[in-house]
């Protein structure tokens, strides 16, 4: 090579080389990508090794859909194992739109399935279009028998690829009202709301299963023909068994229903049925209430249609108190109970020795204490000289506060603690409220005025389930037991998990003082004073109440314009307590006492339930001889036997026909009729002969018992004591005008208008 090309080569090459500049560049940019490598490999590091746990779960989360499989809820029992609440199974129907290939299917599937489940056809079609998803609910709580039919469907028309049907559950109460206000209700989304549903969830809901599919990140579920899926069993709940007998809360629900109409109670009522030596509840009824299978609706109708007059957040703001209201259990409310709590105040006096059966009381019709006169409400003229037996049955006012200003502060609130009434009674039911200081007279404050006053039932507040609770133990001994409403719980198989054994939390007065006291609470109802409570054959006792509602009052009501709270409080049989019934009416308007309107509803729960439960009637002399006869079977007979057959039962005969035998008879045999009744006897195969049932409202018993007779019918009386009175005539088991044969059985209640409170 020539030097002059040397040169040149040796110029080019020094072209290609970087200057100091250059090479400074050049040396950052090279460090600055290492260092990224080296940040990179580092958040790789962490994301991959060190929280490799989190992102994995990350990941399945976008990658899985994970769907709850409810459990089956354990059942609700009474104490006969009736179903009170159960569990059925439905299902929920999902679909796979991304599996479906034709037009001709989607329309399919939107005109029939809308059809058969009961869904939108617009919205179901454009699920079916959703071609990138695996998973669309198109209807839950399908029943089984619609399920069974979807899946007959599904089979002829070969879609058992789109299509799978998911079990679930749903909540049922068989027996609609009955027990609603303590039974609460599961929601739709199958979670427990209220009641023992929501007290006992826990044990009641089981454990929910998984069912867990993939999906895409856009939470779609992937469109690929192996479908990942992995189900998790659910585990079922537990079952309760209530101490609840089911005759015996439906008995104590049709009667306490029927006084809620008769007498227009505003604000509903209440009625507990207690054994009295365990606490356990047999029945506890709330009327106004509502049917748990349809909880969002009022069931009131009277403010269903004042609620549908309004508008707006109106509107919304008077359906939510409506429902809180129908799903309270009125036997957890605080109210004044009146001169029913005179059982407590007299135990006090006994038990202390202040007071003997013998004591001598006077009412000169007022009572005065420092500045205060108090009226006796029973007899504002007075009830002059009496004893403390007659002072009881009298439910004399003046003679209990004189007693209360005895008992003094001290011991009054000792034993208003010791009876349970400044506490909760525990009960294992929900919405029961603490007792707050407000609600009765602190021992450090409470007065003498204060004790006149509570002595009477006035002045403070209890519930329902405290005042049967002290009851009970004024009659079992003395002893304050722990009530309760759930007695077992069983599992699936109906092994026992648990039990619930009666709990003693004191005894409150001597087995003396209380049987002293139920004998003076059944001379109450026997001598006649509290004549509607009275049950032939059975020794019940019990007091009245008629209680003010102060709270309501203003100072321009007149006394007859006050709302007051009717109730009764009762034991039976007085002789050896097995139950006690405690009933309470809020604000009746068509009557007023205690002794009118809630005495007869406890006497007709005790009639039905005390045979039910074993109690034998022991009748007196005068109580066999009016009892009524059933009548003996004379079809067949010639008249002459039937008329002999029907006479030594002291019933009289009516023949009808010109034949010797007796081809039919009204009543019919072994139906209960009063002594003295008729029964029809046909010879021949003529029409029967009819007649028209009279109006016996407001008759008395001998008005009554003539106008039967005049129309050829028999009447059964119900409510009449064998002491003196004037009942008369309040309801009747065939309605007045009906047409009837002659000879038909009716049954009329009579009420005494004995002014006891």
């Amino acid at each position: 090579m020539s030097a002059k090309r040397a040169k040149q080569a040796k110029t080019q090459d020094n072209g290609l080389l970087m200057t100091k500049p250059m090479r400074v560049r050049t040396y950052f940019s090279i460090s600055a990508i290492f260092v990224c490598l080296v940040l990179l490999c580092c958040q790789l590091f962490r994301i991959q090794v060190l929280e490799q746990d989190y992102w994995q779960k990350q990941a399945v989360a976008q990658q899985l859909s994970d769907v709850e499989i409810s459990a089956n809820r354990g059942q609700i029992y009474d104490a006969n194992m009736s179903v009170l609440a159960l569990t059925r199974e439905v299902c929920t129907i999902v679909m796979a739109p991304c599996n479906i290939r034709r037009e001709v299917t989607r329309e399919k599937i939107a005109d029939e399935l809308s059809v058969m489940l009961e869904v939108d056809r617009s919205t179901l079609y454009q699920q079916t279009l959703d071609s990138e998803s695996q998973y669309k609910v198109v209807k839950s709580k399908v029943d089984k028998s619609v399920g069974d039919t979807f899946i007959e469907w599904v089979n002829e028309n070969s879609l058992g690829g789109v299509f799978r049907i998911v079990t679930d559950y749903k909540r049922e109460y068989p027996l609609k009202n009955t027990l609603s206000t303590v039974l609460g209700f599961v929601g739709k989304d199958n979670v427990a709301r209220e009641g023992l549903e929501l007290k006992y969830d826990s044990v009641l809901s089981g454990t929910p299963g998984r069912m867990v599919a993939a999906q895409n990140t856009y939470g779609d579920h992937l469109p690929t023909s192996l479908q990942y899926e992995y189900t998790v069993d659910a585990t079922d709940g537990n079952s309760l068994v209530l101490t609840v007998d089911q005759y015996i809360q439906q008995v104590t629900d049709k009667y306490l229903a029927e006084a809620i109409e008769e007498y227009g109670a505003r604000n509903r009522g209440c009625a507990i049925v207690m054994e009295v030596d365990t606490g356990a509840i047999l029945g506890i009824s709330t009327k106004g209430d509502y049917d748990p299978n349809d909880y969002l609706t009022i069931a009131d109708p009277s403010t269903a249609e004042k609620i549908a007059l309004l508008a707006g957040e109106e509107q919304s703001a008077a359906i939510v108190k409506a429902r809180l209201e129908q799903y309270r259990n009125k036997a957890l409310d605080f109210y004044e109970p009146g001169s029913v709590f005179k059982i407590f105040t007299a135990s006090m006096g006994l038990e202390e020795g202040l007071v003997t059966e013998e004591s001598p009381f006077y009412c000169g019709g007022m009572f005065h204490i420092a500045d205060r006169s108090m009226k006796c409400w029973v007899h504002p003229n007075g009830h002059g000289q009496q004893n403390f037996i007659t002072a009881i049955a009298n439910s004399c006012n003046p003679a209990f506060m004189t007693l209360g200003t005895r008992v003094g502060t001290k011991l009054f609130s000792k034993y208003y603690a010791g009876f349970g009434f400044t506490a909760k009674t525990d009960v294992d039911m929900l919405g029961e409220q603490d007792v707050t200081s407000g609600l009765y007279h602190l021992p450090e404050s409470i007065s003498q005025v204060d004790v006149a006053a509570s002595s009477i039932g006035q002045t403070f507040k209890v519930t329902p389930l405290q005042m049967i609770t002290g009851i009970s133990a004024v009659a079992n001994g003395g002893y304050l037991m722990q009530p309760y409403i759930v007695k077992q719980v069983i599992d699936g198989d109906g092994n026992v998990v648990s039990n619930t054994q009666p709990t003693v939390k004191r005894q409150m007065i001597s087995e003396s003082t209380s049987g002293r006291l139920c004998a003076m609470l059944e001379n109450a109802v026997s001598s006649g004073k509290i004549a509607n409570a009275y049950i032939s054959g059975y020794r019940v006792g019990g007091k009245t109440g008629t209680s003010e509602k102060t709270e309501t009052k203003s100072e321009e009501d007149q006394d007859q314009n006050v709302q007051v709270i009717a109730s009764f409080g009762g034991i039976a049989p007085a002789d050896d307590p097995q139950v006690a019934v405690l009933v309470m009416v809020d604000e009746p308007q068509r009557s007023r006492s205690g002794s009118a309107v809630a005495a007869p509803i406890a006497r007709k729960i005790l009639k039905d339930i005390l045979p039910y439960l074993g109690v034998e009637p022991n009748y007196t002399e005068a109580e066999i001889a009016g009892l009524d006869r059933t009548v003996p079977n004379v079809v067949g007979a010639t008249v002459a036997a039937a008329q002999s057959t029907l006479k030594a039962s002291t019933l009289s005969a009516q023949t009808v026909g010109n034949g010797t035998t007796v081809v039919k008879q009204v009543p019919a045999s072994g139906t209960s009729i009063p002594k003295g009744g008729t029964v029809w006897l046909y010879t021949d195969n003529r029409e029967t002969q009819t007649a028209t049932v009279p109006d016996f409202t407001g008759m008395s018993v001998a008005q009554t018992t003539q106008a039967a007779k005049a129309a050829g019918i028999n009447v059964l009386l119900s409510g009449i004591s064998t002491t003196d009175g004037t009942p008369a005539a309040t309801r009747q088991s065939i309605a007045a005008g009906e047409q009837v044969a002659k000879g038909t059985v009716i049954t009329v209640e009579f009420t005494y208008t004995a002014n006891i409170y």
